[in-house]
């Protein structure tokens, strides 16, 4: 555990939260991105939401197309979360480096490793501190992998994007 200035970021930093990537797409243009602040939100309907730094290009690719897919990853792919938390406006385009493929309703690249994947149309959104917060409805996933999604404790990190 990282040392913290104060009691409240250490609790803050228990709480337990998943490592996943976050795609968007609009028109031609589509990213993924690493993330760690996202949960289903209700059941009817079923929705789920996501927070993305509001100064990074998901942010952008969602506003514009109004789409976004999360893909809940394996243990042990550290390689693939650390590649994904480069910025699109430093490096360029990041898809082509892992297998990816678009989800079915929305266009929107799923990483081909997930070990689960779904994608949502963004139903709301709203500035939150620094992030954005999406709510998207769950249109379709599914399972791919029998492997548990990994966590940000089991990986080591305090934020993954």
């Amino acid at each position: 555990m990282p040392e913290v200035a104060d009691d409240v970021a250490a609790a803050l930093l228990r709480h337990p939260y998943g490592v996943f990537l976050v795609g968007s797409r609009a028109g031609d243009q589509m990213n993924l991105m690493t993330a760690n602040w996202g949960t289903q939100c209700s059941f009817e309907p079923r929705l789920y939401t996501v927070f993305v730094e509001a100064d990074s290009r998901t942010r952008q690719l969602i506003d514009d197309g109004g789409v976004f897919t999360v893909c809940l990853l394996p243990a042990d792919v550290e390689d693939v979360v650390s590649h994904y938390t480069r910025s699109a406006e430093v490096v360029g385009d990041k898809l082509g480096d892992y297998d990816y493929f678009v989800a079915p309703q929305t266009g929107a690249p799923v990483y081909s490793g997930a070990v689960a994947w779904f994608e949502c149309r963004v139903t709301d959104s709203r500035p939150v501190g620094d992030h954005i917060q999406y709510v998207g409805e769950v249109l379709a996933g599914a399972v791919t992998g029998g492997d548990p999604a990994w966590t940000i404790q089991q990986l080591g990190w305090e934020y993954g994007g």
